[in-house]
C-alpha cells in the first residue's frame, strides 16, 4: 500500500506561540484604530473650525467694505441735491464722494432710460440702460451690482447701484439710478493677504462665480476668469463639513462661506498641510505598534519555547520507553511546580513502575 502523506499540523510551539501574538496583537490593533479613527475625527474638527473662523474673520472684513459703500450710496441718493435730477445740482455731491472715498473712480447718476445725467469726472455723458446693475435696480432689486474689468487699470472693479425716489408720489418705482464705481484695491489686499499654515490661501468670486481675487495670482490665466467648475463651489451647498477633493495631484481641504453681497469666498490648504500633525501622529502610532508587536513576538517566542520545550522532551522520553527502552534516561522538569511538573513526575513514576515490573518478569521467567 501506497504510503499515506503525513498532514501538516501546528505543534504546541507554534499554537502557543500565535495564540500569545492574537491576545496581544489584536486589543494593540484595536487600540491603534479606535485612538487614531478618534484622532482623525476630532483634528478633521480642529481644521476645519480653522478653515471657517479665518473665512468669517475674512467675509467680515469684505462685508465691512462692502456695507460701508451702500450706506454711502444709499444716504447720497436720499439727498435733495440728487433727488432733483438735476445735473448741475448732482455734480458737486457725486465729485465730493469721490473725493472723499479714494477707492471710488467714477460716481454718476442716470434716468430710468439709463441715460447718463450727471457724473463725477469730465468725461461725456454715457447710456448706461444695458447694464447688468442697471437693469437690476429697475427691476425691483434694493442693489444692483457688477464686477467688470476697469478701462485704467485692467483689474476686477465694483459697481454698485441703488434707486433714485424723486417724489414720494413716485412710490416703489425709481427716478434714476445712482451708481458708484470702486476699484477692489483693498478688497484684493485683504484676500490675497491671508496665509494659512504654509499652503493655505484665499479665494473670492462674485455671484456668478468670476475671480476677484485670488491668494495665488499667478494661477490666474485672465481677469474676471469663471470658476464655476471650482470642486469647492460645486460642493458649497454642503459646506457644513470640511470639503476634500484633489487639485494639480495634490488633495486639498477647503470651506466656503457667502458675503452680502452673494459673493463666495474660498479657503483652502493642502491636505499634507493641514492635516501635518495628525500624519506625524500616525506614523508615530504606526512605528510604535510595530515596535510593539516585535516585543510581543520576542516575549511569546522566549514563553513559547519554555512551555514547549520540557513537552517535547517529556514526550520523547515517553515514546522511548513505549519502544522498550530509555529506563536510565533523566526526567527532566521533575522540579517544575507547574502542571509540566507533575506531568514530568507522573512519568518519572511510570518509569520506575514498569522497569520494576519487567525487572520481575524476567525473574520468574
Amino acid at each position: 500500500m501506497a504510503e499515506k502523506k503525513t498532514r501538516f499540523a501546528l505543534k504546541i510551539f507554534h499554537k502557543i506561540l500565535l495564540t500569545m501574538i492574537a491576545v496581544a496583537g489584536i486589543p494593540l490593533g484595536g487600540l491603534l484604530y479606535i485612538s487614531g479613527y478618534q484622532l482623525e475625527q476630532d483634528w478633521r474638527r480642529n481644521v476645519h473650525l480653522n478653515l471657517a473662523l479665518t473665512a468669517e474673520g475674512l467675509v467680515g472684513k469684505v462685508n465691512g467694505w462692502t456695507d460701508m459703500n451702500l450706506r454711502v450710496l444709499r444716504e447720497a441718493a436720499l439727498l435733495p441735491a440728487i433727488a432733483s435730477m438735476d445735473p448741475a445740482q448732482q455734480k458737486p455731491v457725486l465729485k465730493a464722494i469721490q473725493s472723499t472715498y479714494e477707492w471710488s473712480y467714477l460716481v454718476f447718476t442716470t434716468n430710468r432710460d439709463g441715460g447718463n445725467i450727471s457724473r463725477s469726472d469730465d468725461n461725456p455723458p454715457q447710456s448706461y440702460g444695458d447694464r447688468n446693475y442697471f437693469k437690476q435696480v429697475l427691476e425691483g432689486k434694493p442693489v444692483g451690482q457688477e464686477v467688470v474689468i476697469g478701462r485704467t487699470t485692467q483689474k476686477p472693479a465694483l459697481i454698485l447701484a441703488g434707486p433714485i425716489r424723486a417724489t414720494a408720489a413716485t412710490g416703489s418705482t425709481p427716478a434714476g439710478v445712482m451708481a458708484m464705481a470702486m476699484h477692489l484695491v483693498d478688497v484684493s489686499a485683504v484676500v490675497t493677504g491671508v496665509k494659512v499654515g504654509q499652503t493655505g490661501f484665499a479665494i473670492l468670486v462674485d455671484q456668478n462665480n468670476k475671480v476677484i481675487a485670488h491668494g495665488k495670482p499667478e494661477r490666474i490665466a485672465q481677469a474676471l476668469q469663471d470658476f464655476s467648475s471650482h470642486p469647492a463651489l460645486q460642493a458649497r451647498e454642503t459646506a457644513q463639513e470640511p470639503i476634500f477633493y484633489e487639485e494639480e495631484g495634490r488633495r486639498v481641504v477647503a470651506h466656503t462661506q457667502k458675503t452680502n453681497l452673494g459673493w463666495t469666498l474660498i479657503i483652502q490648504q493642502n491636505y499634507d498641510d493641514a492635516f501635518a500633525p495628525l500624519l506625524e501622529a500616525r506614523r508615530n502610532a504606526w512605528i510604535l505598534i510595530a515596535l510593539s508587536l516585535v516585543l510581543v513576538l520576542g516575549v511569546a517566542y522566549v514563553l513559547s519555547r519554555q512551555l514547549a520545550s520540557p513537552i517535547w522532551k517529556l514526550t520523547t522520553i515517553a515514546e522511548n520507553i513505549s519502544l522498550g527502552g530509555g529506563f536510565d534516561q533523566k526526567i527532566v522538569g521533575t522540579e517544575r511546580r507547574d502542571e509540566i511538573g507533575a506531568l514530568a513526575r507522573a512519568i518519572e513514576r511510570m518509569t520506575v513502575s514498569i522497569k520494576i515490573a519487567l525487572d520481575r518478569l524476567r525473574k520468574t521467567s
